[in-house]
């Protein structure tokens, strides 16, 4: 519910260990199709039905509209419905529990997660939630099964690496899901079963907050197979992490810091995205990595994102402007609309939701999610940051979001 801005501070390259490639190397092995599904990215390519959106009872009577058309769009939501609590949950043995505050980070679970007989393990369509926690300190993340509340307790055997968990992306391939821990300056890759596989630590890491996935492109600079990227909330950097595999059956990660956004202050949350190409002003880039420039009120938009900058020194690249001014104030997250390929960025000094062309620059429409008033210098009131999108079961845009002042997760939807 806090504002939190960050300190400008820069770490020097790094490689990972070779132990923690045992459990990447399936992560990013060569012809393996990876996509980003948390605060950035919605996990769907436009037009994939990501399963049924819920109704609680709460739909607003639509007057007689004709219905024969779906919502493609925002502008044709009507409705916010509380999917599930994210504070109160069940836990493994089905008892109501309390766990952290302020949900964050909001990912779909994707159609290749590996389906499971154990009670408790990940299914496609789920949604998985990071709770922040009040303090940065947050040990869980939450599954709500199907889109449908209650929400239960997903990481059951707690990890001493998992504190303050922010972003997290999807591997689509195969379910494995991973987190960026602010507090705990990791990298932690989650099981289906909500197990940790791995916590990645690395000298470059600063906070960690944004994550991202390539969908395994190559760089045949270093010779790697596949690239994830995160941000880091206290110096604004933006990292590429490179999987090098070695003949041994062993690999190595190498961390390229590829950008630099505007910040201040202690910290400043720069959500991220990536896209296989992107139509903007005239001209096709491929290979786009997106990032929020909160601090210039900004969407910025890294082309060759998997292959940029592969040197050892740090580049202060401030990428290609996307968008930038009203009706954007404070974007915290985006996802992208799995019905019109439209970025879809909530705001979080106005509670809102935006929805922006990209190819156009045209602001498509803005919807109020949390009508909480938002104090400018300390932030209090902010609500929103992690923001998914699927379809519904009637072919309509329904979009997901956290809401830290309630502590649930909330869905805009057609009546």
């Amino acid at each position: 519910m806090r504002k939190r801005n960050l300190l400008a501070v820069l770490l020097s390259l790094g490689v990972l260990t070779i132990l923690l490639a045992l459990v990447a190397v399936p992560l990013f092995a060569k012809g393996i199709g990876i996509h980003a599904a948390g605060i950035g990215d919605s996990g769907v390519q436009p037009g994939q039905n990501n399963g049924t959106m819920q109704n609680n009872g709460n739909m607003q009577n639509n007057g007689g509209r004709q219905q024969n058309r779906n919502a493609k769009t925002i502008n044709g939501l009507d409705n916010i419905s509380v999917v599930a609590s994210t504070m109160f949950v069940l836990d493994a043995q089905g008892r109501t529990v309390m766990e952290d505050a302020n949900p964050y980070g909001i990912a779909i679970a994707p159609a290749m997660t590996p389906k499971s007989n154990v009670p408790g393990s990940l299914r496609a369509g789920d949604l998985i939630v990071t709770n922040f926690g009040g303090n940065q300190t947050g040990k869980t993340l939450v599954r709500i099964p199907n889109k449908q509340g209650p929400a239960r307790l997903f990481n059951t055997m707690q990890n001493k690496g998992t504190n303050g968990p922010a972003d997290e992306a999807f591997n689509t391939m195969n379910g494995l899901n991973w987190v960026a821990n602010t507090s705990g300056n990791n990298i932690q890759v989650f099981g289906t079963n909500g197990n940790v596989l791995a916590t990645i630590t690395n000298p470059m890491f600063n906070m960690p907050w944004g994550q991202a996935f390539n969908n395994g492109i190559h760089n045949r600079i270093d010779g790697s197979v596949a690239s994830f990227f995160s941000t880091n909330a206290a110096d604004g950097t933006i990292d590429r992490i490179d999987l090098i595999p070695a003949k041994n059956g062993a690999a190595t990660f190498k961390v390229f810091q590829i950008g630099q956004l505007a910040h201040m202050g202690k910290q400043t949350f720069i959500a991220l995205t990536w896209l296989p190409s992107l139509q903007m002003n005239g001209a096709l880039y491929s290979d786009v990595l997106l990032a929020t420039d909160t601090v210039n009120n900004r969407i910025a938009a890294y082309p060759n994102s998997s292959t940029r900058h592969t040197q050892n020194t740090r580049s202060m690249y401030q990428g290609v402007t996307v968008f930038k001014g009203m009706p954007l104030q404070g974007p915290a997250g985006f996802t992208i609309s799995p019905t019109t390929g439209d970025l879809l960025v909530v705001n979080s000094q106005k509670n809102n939701l935006v929805e922006l062309n990209m190819s156009t620059g045209k602001v498509v429409g803005t919807v109020m999610l949390d009508n909480v008033p938002v104090d400018a210098q300390s932030g209090n009131g902010s609500a929103l940051f992690g923001v998914v999108a699927a379809v519904d079961n009637r072919g309509n845009l329904a979009v997901y979001f956290t809401d830290d002042n309630t502590n649930t997760v909330n869905v805009l939807h057609r009546s």
